[in-house]
């Protein structure tokens, strides 16, 4: 015989292992990356529009320094950004996403990182890649960076400092709790 709650009472939360549990996980994760991809989306279309078209010369030329950037500071071969302008000389439109996204996340992690110790040395304003010289302004920049050993070594660090000491073992979950993992994940929703 099934037992009804009583009115008010917050419904059951689905087994752990449930159908309806498995399901809910997906429109959680789902949501995130609906989320990310707006974020993304977002950040993409802030990029300013040239004053004229940029040489296409100039834009894989700082996709380059980017990459070779990129491998520096992670102190490893990490994959590369690639774009296609579609053989074209010139780039009438603002940058790709596929670099200025990577670009914008880079110069903002670098003034966040070892609590912007590094934030006065390294600035690039965004606003400022509206023609070929922003571009290579910015290839400079993301020279220098690759040659400063010390910022590769904070960038190469883990984040938020040492790693925290195992938690004491408590009793175990109450049957259909949601983890650390996901209640986080329903909060960022």
């Amino acid at each position: 015989m099934a037992m009804t709650p009583p009115p008010g009472a917050a419904p059951a939360a689905p087994a752990p292992d449930s159908a309806e549990s498995a399901a809910m996980r997906e429109r959680a994760a789902g949501a995130l990356a609906d989320a990310e991809r707006a974020k993304y989306e977002a950040i993409a279309s802030s990029a300013p529009k040239p004053k004229k078209p940029y040489t296409a010369v100039a834009v894989n030329s700082l996709i380059d320094q980017f990459n070779e950037t990129i491998d520096e500071l992670g102190g490893q071969d990490l994959p590369n950004v690639e774009v296609d302008l579609g053989g074209q000389d010139r780039w009438p439109e603002p940058l790709p996403a596929q670099i200025f996204v990577p670009l914008m996340a880079l110069f903002q992690a670098v003034e966040q990182v070892e609590n912007g110790k590094f934030a006065g040395k390294y600035t690039m304003s965004m606003e400022e890649l509206v023609d070929d010289t922003g571009l290579r302004m910015a290839a400079g920049e993301l020279k220098r960076m690759a040659r400063d050993a010390a910022l590769a070594k904070a960038m190469q660090a883990p984040v938020g400092g040492p790693a925290p000491a195992p938690a004491k073992k408590g009793p175990p979950p109450a049957p259909g709790a949601m983890s650390d993992e996901d209640k986080a994940m329903m909060e960022n929703m």
